[in-house]
């Protein structure tokens, strides 16, 4: 079971990476077009996503 969770939180993580792709220096700071794009919403819901599955599962094993 622990090895799901772990496999889940990867996948998520390797998704937000994946969607920002890569950062150049002489552009503008990594804050300003995160703050300024649909990313800033998607990360929300994927961390939102994440911490009601490990609150679920949390609570499936203490019942």
């Amino acid at each position: 079971m622990r090895k799901h969770i772990a496999t889940t939180v990867i996948v998520y993580l390797l998704l937000i990476f994946a969607s920002i792709n890569s950062v150049y220096a002489a552009e503008e700071p990594l804050s300003s077009r995160f703050l300024g794009s649909p990313l800033l919403i998607l990360t929300a819901i994927i961390i939102i996503d994440i911490i009601a599955y490990l609150y679920r599962k949390i609570r499936k094993i203490r019942v």
